[in-house]
C-alpha cells in the first residue's frame, strides 16, 4: 500500500489516530514495554506513532503548509484550539523552535491526555512529538528526487552506516522551483548529521546537528476579507522582490546510561540559534479594518514593511527511567529534572506602501525608502522544572497513571527606551489516568490532565506580565480490538477548558487583561479495518464544539476561528499486486468562523481527495499522486491569517537505493 495519499488524512486525521498515548510513559515512537504482570498484550495501547516518510508528509503540504517550507511545524488544531507548538525527540517547543528538515523526520507521535503534559506544552488537549531518523543502518543509501507541476524540484539524501562502536546518518535535502502562487518562488539547503557512539556497553552518547536556509518569495497572509477570499488560490498580492529568509542552527546531545539494575540516566541538551528577515509589501492592518482592507474598485491597502527577529534556545533534561515495585505493585516510573532558557528579539519597521488591485494587478512599486519602527522587543523566559510521571499495575487489567510538573520560572520583556519588566511564579499541573481492560477485545480509559503556560512577550497596561495561562482536559475512551486485529475502533469524549486568555482590556483597549476563558468539547470516533490484507480502510471524524466561555468584549458562545464543529477522513489502500499500489485519502471540514472576534466572514465547508498510484522494487520506487485531484476550493485559519487549500497538483516522487 502506498504510503503518499496517507498525507491527505494525516493532517488532521493523525491528530485523533491515539487512544491511550496517556498512559505512555515517554515521548517515544512506541510504547514502554509492559511490566512482567502477565497483561494481556492488548491492554499495552495501541501505537502512539505514525510512521510516514517524510517525502509523503511535506510534498502536500500534511504537517505543514507546502508555502512555509517548515518555518511553521503545524497550523491545525488540536481539539479545538490551534497548535501553536511542539515537541523535537521530547525537547519542548517554545512557539518558535524553528526551521526543523523534514528529511530528517521518522515519524510524528499523536499524544493526548496526561501525557501531552508531561513536558509542559500547555495543551492538555494533545500535543505532536516529531521523532528524528536515527543511525543504526548498515550500509544504507537512499536518494529521491521530487518534482510538482507548479515547477518545486527537490533532492534528498539519506546515508547511513555502522563503523565498529560508532553509528551515523546523514540527512541533506536541497530544493528550488515555484510554488502555486503567482510569482512565488522558494529555494532551500539542509544538512542533518547524527552520530551514535556506543562509548561502553552501557554508555550511548548521540549528537546532531540542524542547519541551513530558507529563501523564499515573501507572500502577504490570506486575510478575512470576502474579496480577498474570492480570489483565485494562485494571485499574488505582494511584490515579486518580496523576500524572506531564514537560517537554522540547532545541536542536540543525548547521553544514555544503563544502569545495573536495567533503569537509564538519560541527558540530553539543545541549543538553537535561528534568525528570520522578511521584508516588502504587506496589507495595510495597520490603519484599517480587514473589511475596509479592499476598495469598491478592488485596490487593497498596502504597506512597506520589514520583519527582523533572532532567537536562542538552550534545554537541558536530565531523566530516570525505570521500573520497580512499590508496596508490592509493580510501576514504571520517569523523573526529570528540566532546565531551559528562550530569548526572542523581534523589530517591525512599517512605511507607506501603495495599493495593488486585486484582480488585475500590477507589479513594480517598491518599498518606501523611510519607514517607522512599531514594535522593538526583547523577550523570554528562564525555566526549573521537576516532573514525574509513574504508571501503576494495580491489577492484570488495571493501571493507573499519576504525574505531576513543578515549575519555576521567571519571564521577561523589555521595549526598546523602556525598563524591562519581569516576574517570577510557580506552576503546579497534575495529572491522573487510569485504564481498565473490560474484556480481551475492549479497553476503557479515563484521564484528568491540567496544564500550565507562561505568557511570553505580552504585558498589561500598568506594565505587569500576564499571570500563565491554565487548561483541564476531562477525557473518557473506548477501545476496541477485534481477535485477529483486523478492526480497531476508538471513541473519545472530552471537554477542555483554558483559563487566563487574553482579552481587551475596557480600561485601556490597546491593552490585555488575563480574565478570558475558552471552553472545547467533542467526540472523536477512529476507525482502522482490514478487508483483506491487501485492501485497507482508515476512517476517522470528529464533532468539536469550540466557544468563549467568559471574555470582557467577545460574546459567550462565540465560535473560536478556524474550528470546524464537524470532521472527517477516510483513506483507502489497496495493493494490487506486490509492485504496484493504489490509494485514495479523501477529508472534509465543515463551515468555520474566520476570526474572533466575527467580522462576518466564515470559511465554506471544503473536502478534498487526493489519488496517487505506487511502483516499487527492492531498489528503486515511483509515487504518483494528483492532490485535490476534483481542484476544490478551501481555507483553513488560524484564528486570524486564512491560507487556501493546495489547488489540483501532480507530484512525482523517484527513491533509489544505492
Amino acid at each position: 500500500m502506498s504510503k503518499t495519499a496517507l498525507s491527505t488524512t494525516l493532517r488532521l486525521s493523525a491528530l485523533t489516530l491515539a487512544l491511550c498515548a496517556a498512559f505512555d510513559t515517554r515521548a517515544q515512537t512506541a510504547a514502554a514495554s509492559p511490566v512482567e504482570t502477565g497483561t494481556p498484550a492488548a491492554l499495552e495501547r495501541p501505537v502512539t506513532a505514525l510512521v510516514v516518510e517524510r517525502t509523503d508528509i511535506d510534498a502536500s503540504g500534511a504537517v505543514a503548509p507546502a508555502t512555509f517550507g517548515g518555518s511553521e511545524y503545524n497550523r491545525d488544531f488540536l481539539r479545538g484550539f490551534k497548535n501553536d507548538s511542539a515537541l523535537r525527540n521530547g525537547h519542548r517547543d517554545y512557539g518558535y523552535l524553528g526551521t526543523e528538515c523534514f528529511c530528517s523526520m521518522e515519524s510524528i507521535e499523536v499524544l493526548k491526555g496526561p501525557a501531552s503534559a508531561l513536558y509542559g506544552n500547555g495543551k492538555p488537549g494533545g500535543d505532536l512529538n516529531s521523532i528524528a531518523k536515527m543511525p543504526g543502518l548498515v550500509d544504507y543509501r537512499n536518494i529521491s528526487v521530487f518534482t510538482s507541476s507548479p515547477g518545486l524540484s527537490r533532492v534528498r539524501l539519506d546515508v547511513a552506516d555502522v563503523v565498529g562502536d560508532v553509528s551515523y546518518r546523514v540527512n541533506a535535502q536541497a530544493y528550488s522551483g515555484a510554488t502555486y502562487t503567482d510569482y512565488n518562488n522558494r529555494q532551500s539547503a539542509f544538512i542533518v548529521p547524527v552520530i551514535e557512539w556506543r562509548v561502553t556497553p552501557d554508555l550511548k552518547l548521540t549528537v546532531s546537528y540542524n542547519g541551513g536556509y530558507l529563501d523564499a518569495t515573501w507572500n502577504p497572509q490570506l486575510l478575512a476579507n470576502q474579496a480577498l477570499l474570492g480570489l483565485p488560490a494562485k494571485r499574488f498580492l505582494g511584490e515579486p522582490d518580496n523576500r524572506m529568509r531564514i537560517v537554522d542552527n540547532t545541536t542536540r546531545m543525548e547521553l544514555d546510561y544503563k544502569l545495573a539494575n536495567g533503569d537509564h540516566l538519560r541527558q540530553a541538551l539543545l541549543y538553537q540559534v535561528e534568525s528570520y528577515r522578511d521584508a516588502g509589501l504587506a496589507y495595510d492592518t495597520y490603519n484599517y479594518a480587514l473589511a475596509d482592507l479592499v476598495d469598491t474598485a478592488g485596490n487593497v491597502k498596502r504597506v512597506s514593511q520589514r520583519d527582523r527577529a533572532n532567537q536562542t534556545i538552550f534545554v537541558s533534561q536530565s531523566e530516570l527511567i525505570g521500573r520497580g515495585t512499590l508496596a508490592q505493585i509493580p510501576v514504571e516510573y520517569l523523573l526529570g529534572l528540566e532546565i531551559g532558557r528562550f530569548d526572542y528579539r523581534y523589530k517591525l519597521d512599517v512605511g507607506s506602501g501603495s495599493a495593488i488591485n486585486i484582480y488585475r494587478p500590477v507589479y513594480g512599486a517598491a518599498m518606501a525608502g523611510a519607514l517607522d519602527t512599531l514594535a522593538d522587543q526583547t523577550y523570554g523566559t528562564d525555566n526549573l522544572v521537576l516532573y514525574s510521571q509513574n504508571r501503576f499495575q494495580l491489577s492484570p487489567s488495571i493501571r493507573l497513571l499519576l504525574g505531576l510538573r513543578a515549575e519555576r520560572y521567571r519571564d521577561y520583556l523589555q521595549e526598546a527606551g523602556e525598563a524591562r519588566s519581569s516576574q517570577s511564579d510557580s506552576l503546579f499541573s497534575p495529572r491522573v489516568g487510569l485504564t481498565y481492560q473490560l474484556h480481551p477485545n475492549w479497553i476503557a480509559a479515563l484521564s484528568w490532565t491540567n496544564s500550565s503556560r507562561p505568557q511570553i512577550g505580552a504585558k498589561s497596561a500598568s506594565g505587569k506580565l500576564f499571570r500563565p495561562e491554565a487548561g483541564t482536559q476531562t477525557e473518557g475512551s473506548l477501545q476496541y480490538t477485534a481477535p485477529d486485529e483486523s478492526l480497531k475502533m476508538t471513541t473519545s469524549l472530552f471537554s477542555i477548558t483554558r483559563k487566563n486568555v487574553l482579552t481587551q482590556d475596557l480600561a485601556s483597549p490597546n491593552f490585555q487583561i488575563d480574565s478570558g476563558r475558552r471552553h472545547s468539547r467533542g467526540i472523536e470516533e477512529d476507525l482502522s479495518y482490514s478487508f483483506t490484507p491487501e485492501l485497507k480502510l482508515d476512517a476517522a471524524a470528529s464533532y468539536t464544539s469550540a466557544y468563549v466561555s467568559h471574555d470582557t468584549v467577545l460574546p459567550v458562545g462565540a465560535l473560536l476561528a478556524g474550528v470546524p464543529k464537524w470532521f472527517s477522513s477516510l483513506y483507502l489502500g489497496y495493493d494490487v499486486t506486490p509492485a504496484w499500489s493504489l490509494g485514495a485519502g479523501y477529508v472534509f471540514e465543515s463551515r468555520r468562523t474566520a476570526t474572533l472576534p466575527d467580522n462576518g466572514v466564515s470559511l465554506p465547508a471544503m473536502s478534498s481527495i487526493d489519488l496517487t498510484v505506487t511502483y516499487k522494487t527492492k531498489k528503486w520506487s515511483i509515487d504518483a499522486t494528483l492532490v485535490n485531484s476534483g481542484n476544490h476550493r478551501g481555507f483553513t485559519s488560524d484564528g486570524y491569517t486564512v491560507t487556501p487549500v493546495n489547488p489540483r497538483e501532480f507530484q512525482l516522487t523517484g527513491r533509489y537505493k544505492f
